[in-house]
């Protein structure tokens, strides 16, 4: 199963753009910090990572102001067929107070 849950900060976000049958796009960059256990020692995590939204979550994603902290849930996948980088593609956005 290729689902992933990232709790992290919004600090960059694209122009909405259109697919040709007309479904809106929108790419953004999340920023996360924080710790995880690996091996039973506390490992430091920090990373910016590339996402997309596709359809009515776009609005969503819209919404948010930058600097807001949110969980995203979505799944990997590569970017294009030639590209193989990793983006994570956003379904659901729940805002953290």
């Amino acid at each position: 199963m290729n689902h992933f849950t990232l709790t992290a900060i919004l600090v960059s976000k694209d122009a909405i753009r259109f697919t040709p049958a007309g479904i809106p796009v929108m790419h953004c960059q999340l920023e996360h910090s924080g710790q995880a256990n690996e091996v039973g020692v506390a490992r430091k995590i920090q990373m910016n990572v590339e996402a997309i939204t596709i359809g009515p979550i776009q609005k969503d994603l819209e919404r948010i102001d930058l600097g807001a902290e949110a969980v995203f849930e979505g799944f990997l996948a590569p970017k294009t067929l030639r590209n193989q980088r990793l983006v994570f593609h956003i379904t659901n956005i729940q805002l953290k107070n």
